[in-house]
């Protein structure tokens, strides 16, 4: 949660100001206690595609974020916090504006 919070800090915003949250889709474990350990607000829209598309690797982001748009369950201009990580611990995480 480091990595993300320093994303925030970053973008100059807190989890409040959020309205989608996009991990790796590792698991739904993980993703459950990052969203615990970011308090993400309920008005947060979660990814959780690992429950019906499995872990897709580097793919997972982008798959995330294209169902989202195009489910509705995110919108074009929304704030959207990233957050990739892999083997030997590595995270990445951005802050974007929604295409």
């Amino acid at each position: 949660a480091k990595v993300a919070q320093q994303a925030l800090d970053a973008a100059g915003i807190t989890p409040e100001d959020l309205d989608v949250f996009i991990p790796h889709q590792a698991n739904m474990r993980i993703i459950d206690s990052m969203v615990k350990t970011l308090k993400l607000p309920e008005h947060v829209q979660v990814a959780r595609d690992i429950a019906t598309t499995g872990n897709t690797s580097a793919a997972s982001i982008p798959l995330a974020m294209e169902r989202m748009l195009a489910t509705g369950q995110a919108k074009s201009g929304d704030t959207a916090l990233l957050i990739g990580f892999g083997a030997g611990l590595v995270f990445a995480a951005t802050v974007v504006t929604l295409p």
